[in-house]
């Protein structure tokens, strides 16, 4: 009788421990696959905003004023999706912001 509860308690003793080894093994996994996810979205959204800041720069200096040579001044403009781009000019500087940049 006591071999049989020793058996038992050894099949349950592996089973914890296999039970334990796969549960780490997935939260390493989960973890590797969060980190690749949380690159590829900063990465997706630094690359928007970079593109969405040449796209409005372009825009802006294509504008009759930038060759005429009057004074562009500052300003700001909020797209569809909600986010902002703002521009300034001080002197011979111009300085194109965007609020996903911070």
């Amino acid at each position: 009788m006591s071999r049989l509860i020793y058996r038992k308690g050894m099949i349950l003793l592996q089973v914890l421990v296999m039970s334990v080894i796969l549960s780490m093994i997935a939260v390493m996994v989960m973890q590797w696959v969060l980190g690749r996810y949380i690159v590829a979205a900063r990465t997706y959204k630094s690359s928007t905003t970079k593109v969405r800041a040449q796209g409005y720069s372009a825009n802006l200096f294509c504008t009759p004023a930038a060759f005429t040579g009057a004074p562009v001044g500052s300003g700001s403009v909020t797209d569809s999706e909600g986010k902002t781009v703002s521009h300034g000019s001080a002197g011979t500087k111009f300085t194109i912001t965007s609020d996903e940049d911070q």
